[in-house]
């Protein structure tokens, strides 16, 4: 691949050259550097990161509810810098607190926040599009769906990351080869619920691999792991290092063996950098300070140790931590990490005068003696788009919208196949309230008394149908949150082709158990009727069924926790349910309450299954007491419900309204949720 000299080496020689015909004075490392840079002899790929500096919000401490100021911004990272080329294996250490993770996380643009600095691949600056593009991220905690095989899982990643013009001999041809790569031959066919946490972490590290990306990240790949598992993790990281990738992993004390793996070392102490070179000149670098590592102590454990804030010294270790960034801004190594930041961004380094003040600029490696930048430019920060060399990775095609669905759709029924007990026990569970409902109108007569049995039957027959649909689908958005987080921030698949794929998958479910449901209380109930009005009766209670999945889509996600949505809920459920036509007399409410019934389900589903059932009854006797009023046909229940005859058809209407609306509604939600910060 060739280096950014290649595409902008006739800006980068004027400005970094002298003239022809002029003297020759030795080269400085600035110069040497800034010279393999534009003939391409500094590697294929390089990632670089100056002044990089991160804050987040975070609710302040004694801050009232009614209190204008709720929120502070605490600096995590403070003008971080650092190189890292193809061909090598970095660790990013430090004790807890550090910064390690957001570091990583903000230097690969997983994370959205307030930041300052420059973000740099082959002296380019690139947004977090291409970056997505251009490098893998294995998190410490993989979220996936649990039930797919390793396979199965492989197939789909590779589906949807994958360029759309690869060919699926190809693609298969890759995800055998990474199988085999990575030692997971054998549990092809195993679950991810079922893997070891050794073989969890090279499923990750297999998906992170398929595009092939030139830049690895890894957020503490061996934690949790034993020492074997952690060594083969990373030999296998070492291996893909040496195959021209730059491979950057934090890591939390690593055991001797395995920090020796590593090329290329970053301490960070208090969201600075404390050393930054070579794994060997680490220890080099902090005999030099008088911190020598004991022959039987752990050297990576040592170096931790000496940037760890102990409880109780907090003052004293936060002297010594500023002492430590500050010696290894000072240091050589700071130095080499200066000189080589000069020619990947496109500056050089020049002494000045402490008392100009030119040293606070805010651009560079933070103190750096008294050296700062200068604004002198080897390649257009805006250029990257037309560079060459990253043509490759700009010009791959995204799976369609239309692939997108299918693969959403097609891990759904996957994960619903491998449910096969929790799919009999939700149909059990409906069958019992059906037969629960239908037990006590067994053998209904159909006189006066026998309205209010009647109508209270075909109340119980919506209510129920769509308590239990919303209700069970109020767990969908917030059980698979975090993987719909995870794989949309990765640019997986957008949010539009995920919520039409959860739409799709309820509806079967929402077909065929109320046909059951529908027969067992049409049968045990003693309904009237044939087949003909069996089939007329299902026609409302598949339509309250699909309608209630739309509306358990809405409140699901809306709100992050299922008790959350249940709580919500309530109150429109109450209304509804008041206004449903059995506990009101709907053609006597006030004006001002009339439209009240239209935002119903219950009305809608109420109203429609009582139309079918009290239309074809012509006859209805009356009580022997002559005092007692009497309703005489199936048209008088209706008007005594304040239901019309003729509205069976804007009841579904009604229905199909709701189900658009709520649907709408959700996918905004659902849509905003989606803009949120994945965890990493």
């Amino acid at each position: 691949m060739e280096s950014p000299g290649g595409s902008g080496r006739g800006s980068g020689r004027g400005s970094g050259s002298g003239s022809p015909g002029g003297s020759r004075t030795p080269p400085t490392p600035t110069a040497v550097a800034l010279e393999q840079l534009q003939d391409g002899t500094g590697g294929s790929m390089t990632l670089a990161w100056n002044d990089l500096s991160v804050w987040v919000r975070k609710p302040k401490e004694g801050a009232g509810f009614f209190s204008r100021d709720k929120y502070e911004h605490k600096q995590i990272l403070n003008s971080v810098c650092g190189v890292a080329k193809s061909g090598s294996l970095m660790a990013i250490m430090g004790a807890s607190g550090a910064g390690k993770t957001t570091m990583l996380a903000t230097v690969s643009q997983r994370v959205k926040g307030i930041t300052r600095g420059e973000i740099l691949v082959n002296g380019h600056v690139v947004d977090q599009r291409f970056m997505c593009q251009v490098s893998g991220f294995v998190p410490q905690q993989d979220l996936a769906v649990e039930c797919l095989t390793v396979r199965e899982h492989l197939e789909f990643m590779a589906r949807l990351k994958m360029d759309r013009r690869v060919r699926s001999a190809q693609r298969h041809r890759r995800i055998l080869s990474l199988l085999m790569d990575l030692g997971l031959s054998k549990c092809v066919h195993t679950q991810l619920r079922r893997l070891s946490g050794g073989e969890r972490r090279r499923v990750s590290l297999a998906v992170q691999l398929l595009t092939d990306p030139p830049i690895l990240f890894c957020d503490e790949p061996t934690t949790g792991l034993d020492s074997y598992s952690a060594g083969a993790v990373v030999e296998h990281l070492r291996l893909f290092a040496q195959r021209g990738k730059a491979v950057i992993c934090t890591i939390h004390q690593p055991a001797s063996g395995i920090f020796d793996l590593f090329h290329q070392v970053l301490l960070l102490a208090g969201g600075r950098v404390a050393f930054f070179g070579e794994v060997q000149d680490a220890a080099r670098h902090f005999d030099n300070l008088g911190l020598v590592c004991p022959s039987t102590f752990n050297q990576a454990e040592f170096l931790v140790s000496q940037l760890a804030v102990v409880p109780g010294q907090e003052g004293q270790c936060l002297k010594k931590i500023q002492w430590l960034c500050d010696e290894f801004d000072n240091s050589k190594y700071g130095q080499a990490l200066s000189d080589e930041l000069a020619a990947h961004t496109g500056r050089f380094l020049q002494a000045c005068d402490a008392e100009t003040g030119s040293a606070s600029s805010g651009l560079g490696l933070g103190k750096v003696g008294r050296r700062t930048w200068s604004a002198a430019s080897v390649t257009s920060v805006d250029s990257w788009e037309s560079s060459e060399e990253f043509q490759k990775y700009l010009n791959i095609k995204q799976p369609t919208k239309f692939t997108q669905f299918y693969w959403l759709v097609w891990r759904s029924l996957i994960e619903i196949r491998r449910q096969p007990t929790d799919v009999l026990i939700r149909l059990g569970m409906l069958m019992f309230i059906a037969v629960l409902i239908s037990t006590p109108y067994v053998s209904i007569t159909m006189d006066q008394k026998g309205i209010q049995n009647m109508q209270g039957f075909l109340y119980l027959i919506v209510t129920e149908i769509i308590f239990a649909y919303s209700y069970s689908v109020f767990h969908t958005f917030p059980h698979e949150m975090p993987v719909l987080l995870r794989e949309i921030g990765n640019g997986l698949y957008s949010p539009g082709p995920y919520y039409v794929s959860k739409m799709l998958i309820l509806l079967p479910r929402a077909i065929v158990e109320p046909f059951l449901y529908t027969l067992v209380v049409f049968l045990v109930g003693g309904l009237t009727g044939g087949i003909g009005d069996f089939c007329l009766l299902l026609v409302p209670v598949w339509a309250c069924a699909i309608t209630a999945t739309a509306y358990g889509c809405l409140m699901s996600a809306s709100f992050e926790s299922i008790e959350t949505a249940a709580m919500v809920s309530v109150p429109y459920e109450f209304i509804s349910v008041t206004f449903s036509g059995l506990y009101l007399q709907l053609g006597n409410l006030p004006a001002h309450l009339k439209w009240v019934p239209f935002i119903s389900m219950f009305y809608y589903g109420n109203e429609a299954v009582s139309i079918l059932q009290w239309d074809k009854i012509d006859s209805i006797a009356c009580d022997e007491d002559p005092g007692i009023p009497c309703i005489s046909t199936g048209h008088d229940v209706l008007e005594k419900y304040g239901y019309k005859a003729d509205d069976v058809g804007l009841d579904l209407a009604g229905l199909a309204g709701i189900y658009v609306f709520c649907h709408v509604l959700g996918f905004a939600a659902l849509w905003r949720r989606s803009k949120r910060q994945a965890v990493y």
